[in-house]
């Protein structure tokens, strides 16, 4: 018997160490390898897999590159336009990311440049998802990921923090599959050996709002030591890709098609960038993170092209198909000092009386004209005018009261009828008004949809947000004065300044009744929640 319990246990141990040798070494394996590490998917195809090989090769890309580069283009990257003489660093590239023998050696010259200009302790780098579709950005469980060249470290408190904001989630599998950031990390640990990265594959996005959203929150975590990072080819040309604008002059449609996206991107334009893609079809397999990016960078940033070629040049592809490859450097005064972690503060508004007038009109009359005819009308159908500070982009809630018994005193909570919002800064005020009074009069979940005959009875409310801020405790929320958002384990929710006060909460009830809301316990806000905080100006009758 004691033999029999001996083998036993020799032949558990040996499976025990074989499964651990398995999981630590085959990458496909669930989905985060138990060491952490996110292990190369492509080196040994699309680029070098021994470390010498692939370093020689990106001696003879960047030494190339080091003699090519025109010093009057640097100069212009680098020149500060609104003040001749004084230099500006090179806040962000953008790069391609086909095998390094179609263009690794254009990827070379943005690097090449960066690393002459700046001396980063961190990149953010973003590329789309080629493999799974999903929305918003996919961020990474491994805390290192590992190149021929050595291995990159994660920032793991961005990416923690990160979380907690809308359309961010962990996507280990988006990252193991994903080739796009793959490409970049060779080049990345070559020319920055020491910088820590923050790797995000960006996928489907419902439309600008989500781009500026994902922007706005990227942005407050960039400081002067960081540059990001762009991954993204060009047109996709041809049969291959199910693109065929042109069938003569390919050669010349091409890069005018290249030329007309580099303009609108190089102004850092999201709305005429977004606009040129949806009229010519160009298949920008990286259009969603440059979205981002237009949406991240700071006003006066100009883009500089370094590089351009296509894989036709390369001689390994066909006449047929071509993808085109852009090498830009985009510079600017620099971000920040220090990263705020937070989104950036903007101008507060300020509106007239008339203005204020004419946003309750708009929703007031928006939500009668969905709730007759489910058509959304013009602000010209409601005599509305819409002034450069509408135009401006703010966080809004529309909220829909049931008026008191003969129309006189004020609403009662408790006859709520439609609460909906945006929190973040993402859209003109004017259409988030608009957007807002339809989701509050037909999408609250916790009512039916309002009806005509109810029209009458309906009191609006609007309240304008501040952009939100983190806050390092609840502690530091003062009630009436600040809205709150609390986030936790993927969960979210909110309330206006006002809530607590008119239900007569102190702050733990209101925390309490906030944890509910989120679908979490009541207690769930003392420990792990994140809050972050805004104020509200009211707009009501």
């Amino acid at each position: 018997m004691r033999l029999q319990a001996y083998i036993l246990k020799s032949l558990l141990a040996a499976f025990l160490a074989t499964l651990l040798l398995f999981m630590l070494n085959f990458p496909i394996w669930g989905q985060f390898p138990i060491d952490g590490l996110r292990r190369p998917q492509f080196a040994g195809s699309w680029y070098e897999a021994d470390g010498v090989k692939l370093k020689a090769q990106l001696d003879d890309f960047f030494n190339k590159a080091d003699s090519a580069i025109d010093e009057k283009s640097v100069n212009a990257v680098l020149a500060d336009v609104r003040n001749p003489g004084m230099k500006n660093p090179i806040i962000a590239i953008v790069v391609p990311h086909a095998g390094y023998l179609f263009s690794g050696q254009t990827a070379a010259f943005a690097y090449k440049v960066a690393r002459e200009a700046v001396k980063p302790k961190r990149i953010f780098l973003l590329g789309p998802s080629h493999q799974v579709a999903f929305r918003g950005a996919a961020l990474p469980l491994a805390i290192r990921f590992q190149t021929p060249l050595g291995d990159l470290d994660v920032d793991k408190d961005v990416i923690a923090e990160l979380k907690a904001y809308p359309l961010f989630s962990t996507q280990p599998e988006v990252h193991r599959v994903e080739h796009s950031l793959e490409l970049q990390l060779p080049m990345i640990k070559y020319a920055f050996p020491d910088v820590k990265i923050v790797p995000i594959v960006v996928g489907q996005l419902e439309d600008e709002s989500d781009a500026r959203l994902l922007g706005e929150v990227l942005k407050g975590f960039t400081g002067k030591d960081d540059l990001v990072v762009i991954s993204s080819d060009f047109t996709h040309y041809g049969p291959r890709y199910g693109y065929v604008p042109f069938r003569e002059n390919i050669v010349e449609g091409i890069k005018a098609l290249d030329r007309e996206a580099f303009v609108h991107l190089s102004k850092v334009d999201l709305d005429s960038f977004t606009t040129f893609q949806r009229k010519t079809g160009d298949t920008i397999c990286g259009f969603t993170p440059c979205q981002v990016l237009c949406a991240m960078l700071p006003e006066a940033t100009q883009g500089t092209m370094l590089k351009y070629a296509t894989s036709r040049e390369s001689g390994i592809e066909d006449n047929q198909n071509s993808v085109s490859y852009l090498s830009i450097a985009f510079s600017s005064a620099h971000w920040p000092d220090e990263p705020s972690k937070v989104l950036p503060a903007k101008e507060v508004i300020k509106l007239s009386d008339a203005e204020r007038g004419d946003l309750l009109k708009l929703a007031k009359g928006t939500v009668e004209s969905w709730v007759k005819s489910s058509r959304m009308p013009t602000p010209d159908d409601l005599g509305v005018t819409i002034t450069p500070a509408m135009k401006r982009c703010f966080g809004v809630f529309v909220t829909l009261n049931k008026k008191p018994a003969g129309g006189i005193g004020k609403c009662d909570p408790k006859d709520l009828r439609g609460c909906i919002g945006s929190i973040y800064p993402v859209k003109q005020l004017w259409k988030s008004v608009q957007e807002n009074a339809v989701a509050a009069c037909s999408k609250d979940y916790r009512f039916s949809p309002v009806q005509p005959d109810e029209l009458p009875t309906i009191e609006y409310d609007l309240n304008v947000l501040t952009p939100p801020r983190r806050v390092a405790s609840f502690k530091e929320i003062v009630i009436g004065r600040d809205g709150i958002i609390m986030a936790k384990h993927g969960r979210q929710a909110v309330f206006l300044p006002q809530v607590p006060v008119e239900w007569g909460w102190n702050l733990e009830q209101t925390l309490s009744q906030l944890s509910r809301k989120a679908g979490l316990s009541a207690d769930a806000w003392r420990d792990g929640a994140k809050f972050d905080v805004f104020q509200s100006e009211s707009i009501h009758p």
